[in-house]
């Protein structure tokens, strides 16, 4: 994105100071206790603030990761709500992706979160790519240092940028999804990076206990920290706003020829939008590295945008800037990949059947329907205190009323696996591949017997499943 030239807004005469995740602000020098404000504001809550907020030349970060580690890197599930990542790269923008105004995609991909994507304010930060050098102080890179004494670090002021660095040191790094895994020092990438970035953000570290920001080391190895709290989110919205009813909203995009998409929100410019792409090949840190498309008039009340896919945007992120120069500027962050439509969540549709003890068996799911990797479940809520139950797939949307209550699914239809329950409690059954390639959508319900009925049995509502990576 653009940035200030230098005789306009110099980035490299600031003296620096670094904050990190334990221990004490590393003061540069002495003369810069005055120059940074740290502010706690008199109300119930305890951020601090240092006085400084990246504006919207700034909001772009991108990632160098050369971590050693075994497990810094061994995720190899892609995520669908983060297209072109994997490892490493992929826990930095989860957690940068946490203070965003909004869920990001569907917010729904990381398992120890609710939502992924949790600011609510003006803030965004959007990802441009990976870089091909470290950079420096105020270039917007994260990446790894050899040795040192600490977990990580991020130096400032941020005015005119700022740079995360982590200590390789002898940091069992993990990048995730789940606790960390290996020796003493295991320490969660995405959780230390959600803390640091709230530093690059603006925030100083919190008074309060639990919150993302409290400077307290890692004593759950950094996985706690991965979703901010009520202190952190307050602490966001104290320096960039609470969310703005004004501010654009990116909802979806969709292909509507070669190269070519149509974007679908609110509050888009008449005239005048500039969209942003994460560039496909690394940039070195000197350079402005997002793909702007700018000019682009809005239709039908400044929902919808239609524009050709730059050469050069590859999988990453796409964002909607509207004129002006303040925070609420700027549309939320949205998974972009240039060859694929977003991913939608499972949505569930129909009504279950009511058991014989008046419960309804309800049907729910949890993990990724990838077509690569066996993490979907598909639950069951308030069945009837059966032993087993029988899982239908089929390619379509039906609504057949039967004795067992109305059947879902329909087209190619077929039995896919006796499930076990467990007296009717909540159950999360076998994992499932659902059939189809990427982007197909597959449809399920869920047969539950039921002694004390006539029919001896009743269908749960139903699950429609759009096949991921």
């Amino acid at each position: 994105m653009r940035r200030p030239t230098p005789t306009a807004h110099p980035r490299t005469d600031r003296p620096r100071l670094r904050a990190s995740l334990a221990g004490p602000l590393l003061r540069a020098s002495l003369g810069l206790a005055g120059a940074i404000a740290l502010l706690a504001p008199a109300h119930t809550m305890a951020f601090a603030v240092y006085g400084d907020f990246l504006d919207l030349t700034l909001r772009d970060f991108r990632i160098l990761n050369t971590f050693a580690g075994v497990r810094a890197n061994d995720n190899v599930t892609p995520d669908p709500d983060f297209p072109g990542s994997l490892g490493a790269d992929l826990a930095i923008r989860k957690a940068v992706a946490e203070w965003g105004s909004r869920p990001h995609g569907s917010g729904l991909t990381d398992p120890s979160q609710d939502q992924l994507g949790s600011g609510q304010s003006n803030f965004e930060a959007f990802y441009a790519g990976d870089a091909l050098l470290a950079g420096g102080q105020n270039q917007n890179v994260i990446s790894v240092i050899a040795g040192g004494g600490g977990i990580a670090f991020t130096d400032l002021p941020i005015g005119d940028g700022w740079r995360i660095r982590f200590f390789e040191n002898a940091r069992d790094w993990n990048d995730g999804p789940g606790d960390p895994e290996g020796g003493i020092d295991r320490f969660d990438i995405q959780g230390v990076m959600t803390h640091e970035f709230g530093h690059a953000l603006g925030l100083d570290h919190s008074l309060v206990p639990g919150a993302t920001m409290e400077n307290n080391g890692s004593p759950d190895f950094g996985v706690h920290l991965r979703s901010i709290e009520a202190d952190d989110i307050a602490g966001v919205q104290f320096i960039y706003g609470p969310v703005s009813p004004f501010k654009p909203v990116l909802e979806t995009y969709e292909f509507i020829g070669p190269g070519r998409i149509r974007i679908t929100g609110s509050n888009f410019h008449g005239q005048d939008n500039e969209i942003w792409f994460t560039p496909e090949a690394p940039t070195l840190p000197m350079t402005d590295p997002t793909i702007l498309v700018g000019g682009l008039a809005s239709s039908q009340g400044g929902t919808v945008l239609e524009l050709d896919i730059p050469a050069a945007a590859g999988p990453g992120s796409v964002a909607v800037r509207v004129p002006g120069s303040t925070s609420e500027a700027l549309s939320n962050v949205f998974p972009f990949d240039p060859f694929l439509e977003p991913w939608a969540p499972p949505m569930a549709y129909g009504q279950p059947g009511v058991t014989s003890a008046g419960t309804t068996p309800t049907i729910g799911w949890s993990g990724l329907p990838s077509a690569s990797i066996p993490s979907f479940h598909i639950e069951v809520e308030g069945g009837a205190n059966a032993a087993f139950a029988l899982l239908i797939e089929g390619t379509s949307r039906s609504a057949v009323v039967t004795s067992y209550g109305t059947l879902l699914v329909g087209g190619q239809v077929r039995r896919r696996l006796i499930l076990p329950l467990s007296g009717g409690a909540g159950t999360n059954l076998a994992p499932i591949v659902p059939a189809g390639l990427i982007g197909d959508r597959s449809y399920y319900q869920v047969w539950v017997p039921d002694g004390g009925s006539v029919s001896g049995g009743v269908f749960t509502d139903a699950l429609e499943v759009v096949v991921s990576r």
